[in-house]
C-alpha cells in the first residue's frame, strides 16, 4: 500500500525533484531552439565510368554513345549477345508491342524476331540514314525471322499491321555502345585506361560529333556539344 509523508523532509523531497524536472525542460528547449547547420550534404559519387551529357533524344530515339581505342583492340562484349558464341539478341511481338524497344546489335551478328502471340505481325527495317528498307518479312504466330546487320547506324523497327508497334535497334562495330537516357545522360562502364574516339550518333545528323578523349581514373567526365 502507498504512503503519502508529510512534513519537512517531505517538501525537500518534492522540491529537488521539482528542480530536477526544471532542468530537463529547459536542457530539451535550448536543444530544439538550436539553428540546424547550415553544412552542405555531402557531395554524390561521380559515374564510375566514361560519362556526360549526349544530346537528347529526338522523336523518342536516343542518342548512342560509342567508344573506341584510336590504337584498336579487341571488341568489347556486346550489349546484346557476343559474337561466335552465346544466344543471338532477341526482339520478341506479344501484347502488340516489340519487347525490347531497344536493342544494340553487332555488324555482323543476327539478330532474331520472334511472334510469341496469335495475331499475324510483320517485321520491317529501315536504315535511318537513307530511309530505306533493308528487311521486310511476315511473322505468323510462333515465327522466327533473323537478320544480320553488314553497316553500322541505327534502324527503325515497325510492324505494317500495327503502325503502333515500334522499336530501334543500334548496329555497331565500336568496342563499347551504349544508350543515353532521354535527357541525353549516359555512362560508358569499365573502360580501361588509354586513349579512345567518343563518337555520339543522332537521328539528326546535325548533332552527331566525335572526339579523342584520355581516360586515367575509374571515373571521366566528357563534356559534349548539345543544343
Amino acid at each position: 500500500m502507498a504512503i503519502l509523508r508529510s512534513g519537512p523532509g517531505a517538501h525537500a523531497s518534492i522540491g529537488g525533484f521539482l528542480a530536477r524536472v526544471a532542468l530537463v525542460v529547459s536542457a530539451t528547449t535550448l536543444a530544439c531552439s538550436q539553428p540546424e547547420s547550415d553544412a552542405p550534404p555531402p557531395e554524390a559519387a561521380p559515374p564510375q565510368g566514361v560519362h556526360g551529357f549526349a544530346p537528347a533524344a529526338v522523336g523518342g530515339t536516343p542518342s548512342v554513345v560509342t567508344l573506341a581505342p584510336t590504337s584498336g583492340g579487341a571488341l568489347a562484349a556486346s550489349p546484346g549477345g557476343a559474337i561466335g558464341g552465346g544466344d543471338p539478341p532477341t526482339i520478341d511481338q506479344l501484347g502488340l508491342v516489340f519487347t525490347p524497344t531497344t536493342l544494340i546489335a553487332r555488324v555482323g551478328e543476327a539478330v532474331v524476331f520472334t511472334n510469341s502471340e496469335t495475331l499475324v505481325h510483320n517485321v520491317r527495317l529501315t536504315f535511318t540514314d537513307t530511309d530505306s528498307t533493308v528487311f521486310d518479312v511476315e511473322t505468323d504466330p510462333g515465327d522466327r525471322a533473323e537478320f544480320v546487320f553488314d553497316a553500322a547506324g541505327g534502324y527503325d523497327v515497325s510492324c505494317d499491321h500495327h503502325p503502333g508497334m515500334r522499336a530501334f535497334i543500334y548496329a555497331t562495330d565500336a568496342e563499347w555502345t551504349v544508350f543515353a537516357d532521354n535527357s541525353g545522360a549516359f555512362v560508358v562502364p569499365d573502360v580501361p585506361p588509354g586513349a579512345y574516339t567518343l563518337a555520339v550518333w543522332s537521328v539528326d545528323p546535325a548533332l552527331r560529333q566525335a572526339r579523342e578523349i584520355r581516360v586515367e581514373g575509374p571515373s571521366t567526365e566528357v563534356e559534349l556539344q548539345r543544343p
